[in-house]
């Protein structure tokens, strides 16, 4: 369990007391709130909703129609929602065909974007919350790793996010591009062998590299000697001219 200065509140709507889900995440959680949640059972930070159903609540749920709006009000409310149904009794499913339970899965998986999971009882589904708690808290703490991050690093993150976009560079050769020669002047200045020297990098990643070094053809052309650009007007007189 992550320490207790580092941990959120997760709350579990009134309406679970019966269950003893409170109690049972309460001996896994050290901030854990009971109150009315307008949507969804458990509220794990500002990110996460959970609606726990048994397998009865489910299939009736299914039967009733009930199922979808919940499901359509969960991904709604917040970023990543989850179903959790709980209970070991599979005489529930039998008043539903395989087909029909096939397709509320999928259609909560895929059109709802809700996984489901299932736990055996009420102490199994606390372990589950806890756990997808302190997944959360450590990806809040990468988070703010990133933010504060010194500022050495954030010019490197431009220069692999501009190499990157290379066509057949990518990230992973980007960095190594970066590594070798430090910024991005320097790969753009490389020769093709210097480049092909590069682990990943080869003749056609070369080339990529150069061309996106060279100024555009346009710009080529006018900078060579005796250039001279005709005025738009010249060529509109030109071609009326012809007409």
């Amino acid at each position: 369990m992550p320490d207790t200065a580092a941990q959120f509140t997760i709350t579990i709507d009134d309406r679970e007391n019966r269950s003893g889900l409170p109690a049972a995440l309460s001996r896994l959680w050290s901030r854990v709130a009971v109150g009315r949640l307008p949507v969804g059972d458990i509220e794990i930070g500002s990110r996460i909703l959970i609606e726990r159903k048994t397998v009865g609540d489910f299939v009736a749920s299914l039967a009733d129609g009930r199922l979808y709006s919940q499901a359509y009000a969960l991904n709604g409310a917040c970023h990543r929602p989850l179903l959790i149904v709980e209970g070991t009794d599979a005489t529930p499913f039998m008043d539903i065909s395989p087909r029909s339970l096939r397709g509320a899965i999928l259609s909560l998986a895929v059109g709802y974007r809700i996984p489901v999971l299932r736990t055996d009882d009420v102490e199994e589904t606390a372990q589950f919350i806890a756990h997808v708690a302190e997944q959360e808290v450590r990806r809040r703490e990468r988070s703010a790793q990133r933010t504060t991050d010194s500022p050495k690093r954030r010019p490197q993150r431009v220069a692999m996010d501009v190499l990157g976009a290379i066509p057949g560079v990518g990230d992973l050769r980007a960095r190594r591009l970066i590594d070798r020669f430090g910024a991005v002047g320097a790969v753009l200045a490389a020769t093709d062998a210097e480049l092909e020297d590069v682990p990943g990098v080869g003749p056609a990643v070369a080339r990529s590299v150069r061309r996106a070094a060279a100024p555009p053809e346009d710009e080529v052309r006018e900078t060579a000697p005796g250039y001279a650009r005709r005025p738009p007007c010249a060529r509109r007189t030109s071609m009326n001219s012809r007409l």
